[in-house]
């Protein structure tokens, strides 16, 4: 973890009620705001010979005008902790360094310290960390995070979302741009296609507020596929899962781990217990005995791990 600026800042490292369909997010390229931070954040990409990577999912941001929606969206308090996944070129960074009292700034991409420490320069209130997210330790920020805005890239997105509802209780809000089929998978209601893994987790630990199509336009090069923009809400203390979360993971990808099969032989194959035991656990909760993991809702899941029992020398949450 590096802190950008001259001085060290403050330490180290439901579903949507309509909304879906309506017009892409984009700003007018006329609009000055929008037409300066475009020419800026090109002639960056010049001046440090930047070659986006298709293997990271680099597709910076380019568009004033969205990030007055995100921070509108975001609802940032001056005493507020921002957390940001892809810093990118920083220009997201930059904004929320404007307006929370320190900025979390995680991007792998090592090529881009250059470019970021330029757009950063003035502001000394923001702490680079130049390592992959999903192997950072969340829960040693300091200080911890109480929000988040990222522009998260394809191959991150659900897997950051699970872990940090996890194990960042504190954010309240997050404000994320993902692909629009992790849009959709993240709201996806029991019973439909898509409904799975990421449909569960986040639906136990948040409700989701908005979910808001992206033009093209605003990234740089512009993506093959279409993004949203995405408002999560942490539901409050005492309505979310209070069980141990270890076990709880296990029952879920053990139910999703063969979604054709009907439930009792995924979860007793998934669990290593007799089939008879898994339907049992089934039936308790009035469930049919053919249903399939993408027939039950998410705080099923919890009453199901709740029956399997903690892991051996795991102790509950509380």
């Amino acid at each position: 973890m590096r802190t950008v600026g001259p001085a060290a800042g403050g330490g180290g490292a439901g579903r949507p009620p309509g909304g879906g369909g309506s017009a892409p997010e984009s700003a007018p390229g006329s609009a000055p705001g929008s037409s300066g931070i475009r020419q800026a954040s090109l002639a960056r990409i010049k001046e440090f010979g930047i070659a986006p990577k298709r293997d990271l999912g680099q597709n910076f941001l380019i568009d004033d005008n969205i990030l007055e929606v995100i921070l509108a969206r975001l609802e940032c308090r001056p005493d507020d902790v921002a957390l940001e996944v892809g810093a990118g070129l920083g220009v997201l960074t930059d904004s929320l360094a404007g307006v929370a009292r320190h900025v979390h700034a995680f991007e792998v991409d090592r090529s881009l310290e250059a470019a970021l420490r330029a757009t950063l320069a003035d502001r000394s209130n923001v702490s680079l960390h130049l390592q992959d997210v999903l192997k950072a330790r969340l829960e040693g920020l300091e200080p911890l995070p109480t929000v988040c805005a990222s522009n998260l890239p394809y191959s991150v997105a659900g897997p950051f979302i699970i872990e940090s509802l996890q194990r960042l209780p504190g954010v309240r809000r997050y404000c994320v741009m993902v692909q629009r089929e992790v849009a959709e998978r993240m709201a996806a209601a029991p019973g439909s296609r898509v409904y799975g893994v990421l449909s569960v987790w986040v639906q136990l630990y948040a409700e989701i507020r908005s979910v808001r199509r992206l033009a093209r336009s605003i990234f740089y090069p512009q993506p093959h596929v279409d993004s949203s923009l995405v408002v999560l809400d942490r539901r409050p203390a005492g309505h979310t899962p209070a069980y141990d979360t270890s076990r709880l993971r296990d029952v879920i990808q053990a139910a999703f781990g063969q979604r054709r099969k009907m439930l009792v032989n995924s979860l007793s194959a998934g669990l290593s217990v007799p089939r008879a035991e898994a339907l049992a656990w089934i039936e308790e909760l009035g469930l049919p005995p053919d249903v399939r993991a993408e027939r039950v809702e998410p705080d099923q899941f919890v009453r199901i791990a709740e029956r399997v029992g903690p892991r051996q020398g795991t102790r509950l949450e509380r």
